[in-house]
């Protein structure tokens, strides 16, 4: 009975409904103290944050891009060469990220791509009869491309008396992408279970390396679409340009004569302004370069962050032609 008591006793004191708000209110808090441990650690090493998170070069790009915008507007006024001025503003702003985005791309590529090997590689170790942390040391002294680094650091973990399985998830904290968390949580949870270690790392390395396969397949598939956006984007730009060199003339000497035949047509056409269709035609030429590399990312490598390159590349082009060709 006094168990009881103490149950409908507690039950009074913390009724269901409040239980959720609760924990509600422990997670809000949680969230924001982390929030702040990163705001704590980008203003202690930024450079170390933006290596880490490309998307933060953009808090230095950005004041960079706006001071050249304000001397650039004050040198050209609100003149046709502003647009200029304009373009270079969007390209200080976005090419550092994407620029560093691609640096990190490319060496976590490279990082995964020796990952399997790496993982089979102490499972044979392990096999044999070493313990986990001679085989790390052992691999470490491998070659293993960018990974090598990162395997070192393990090691040296495994030096200072960190588990096998803290040292793995430093590791895929620092990677960060899905196939490393991935790998790295299937074997934390069969070492954990007590399961057999080589096995598992031997799952763990075909796993990986079938999703490898995977990925290196559907970008060979999906660069047919990325092929498909700069084709669009060069026939979208010999029509602005065929415009340009029929149309526009044309448009140009018909207001002429209007003007100087006078009456109604003069109404009509006096008003037509070429250097004004010009500049219309090279801001349409720009959004569909910089939103058709946008598309070619997404498409061609799953990231809208990765189509800046192409974003930045096609409105070159885009800049190039209409400044000295039409």
């Amino acid at each position: 009975m006094e168990n009881r008591d103490t149950i409908d006793e507690n039950e009074d004191v913390f009724p269901d409904d409040e239980l959720p708000i609760e924990k509600d209110k422990v997670l809000l808090q949680m969230e924001a103290a982390g929030k702040w441990i990163d705001i704590r650690h980008f203003i202690k090493s930024p450079l170390q944050q933006v290596k880490k998170e490309p998307a933060y070069a953009i808090l230095f790009s950005i004041p960079v891009a706006l001071i050249f915008l304000v001397l650039g507007g004050l040198k050209t006024g609100y003149t046709p060469a502003f647009d200029n001025v304009l373009l270079f503003t969007i390209f200080i702003a976005i090419v550092p990220p994407g620029f560093l985005h691609q640096l990190k791309r490319r060496r976590v590529k490279r990082i995964e791509q020796y990952f399997p090997n790496f993982l089979r590689d102490v499972a044979e170790m392990n096999r044999s009869g070493m313990t986990l942390t001679k085989s790390v040391g052992m691999v470490s002294k491998g070659e293993y491309g960018d990974l090598t680094i990162e395997i070192a650091r393990i090691n040296a973990m495994l030096s200072w008396g960190i588990s096998f399985e803290d040292a793995l998830d430093k590791f895929a904290d620092r990677v960060a992408t899905p196939l490393i968390y991935r790998s790295i949580a299937l074997i934390n949870q069969a070492s954990r279970a007590g399961g057999n270690v080589p096995d598992v790392l031997e799952v763990a390395a075909k796993d990986a390396y079938v999703l490898k396969m995977m990925e290196k397949d559907r970008a060979s598939n999906m660069i047919i679409y990325v092929v498909i956006s700069y084709m669009s984007f060069f026939v979208f730009l010999l029509v602005i340009g065929i415009l340009s060199y029929s149309f526009i003339p044309v448009m140009a000497q018909a207001g002429i004569s209007a003007s100087a035949a006078g009456g109604g047509a003069e109404e009509f056409m006096g008003v037509f302004n070429p250097e004004l269709f010009r500049r219309l035609f090279f801001h349409a030429s720009l959004i569909q370069g910089f939103s058709s590399g946008l598309v070619a990312g997404q498409m061609g490598e799953g990231e809208v962050m990765a189509g800046l390159k192409h974003s930045v590349i096609l409105s070159l082009i885009a800049w190039v032609s209409f400044t000295f060709f039409i």
